[in-house]
């Protein structure tokens, strides 16, 4: 089961960094790779928020909320929607801590592709790269918009 994981530090307070992460339906801010996210259920934090994330250049992802702890951590089970990426399933975890004046975030994720050996093929060509790109790139996404309210850039199109 390939697990990818990465931190960062951002120039903010826990508590704004946290605000950011745990507002589920406002991840496209932030991510390079979605380009809307709405809530899917009535609640929006907790467990059992839910949000649809459609992804560029196609595709989306449903995820919902298995583990929260309000100002630390939120854990979201992802299912691939229409179009989406191959998982049989998948776990994220984004998570803030005290950094001396800021806050260290990080970003923690696991899966299992689909079809069997073919996809421990796909996996090993294609989307552990995809991945190992895209941990850091959601982490320097989250910093940008928190520390000066850069919005990802497939929002400003």
């Amino acid at each position: 089961m390939p697990e990818f994981s990465s931190t960062i530090h951002i120039d903010a307070p826990r508590s704004q960094v946290w605000e950011t992460i745990a507002d589920l339906g406002g991840i496209q801010t932030f991510h390079p790779g979605v380009t809307r996210s709405y809530y899917t259920s009535e609640q929006t934090e907790g467990v059992g928020a839910s949000r649809r994330c459609e992804l560029k250049p196609m595709g989306s992802v449903d995820e919902r909320a298995i583990d929260w702890r309000p100002g630390k951590s939120v854990t979201l089970d992802v299912r691939p929607g229409p179009k989406g990426p191959p998982f049989k399933w998948a776990r994220g975890r984004m998570w803030v801590d005290e950094d001396g004046d800021g806050t260290r975030a990080g970003l923690e994720f696991e899966y299992q592709l689909k079809f069997g050996p073919i996809g421990v093929w796909l996996d090993r060509l294609v989307v552990r790269r995809q991945l190992e790109r895209m941990i850091p790139s959601v982490l320097h996404g989250l910093k940008g918009y928190v520390e000066s309210g850069e919005v990802n850039p497939s929002q400003s199109a």
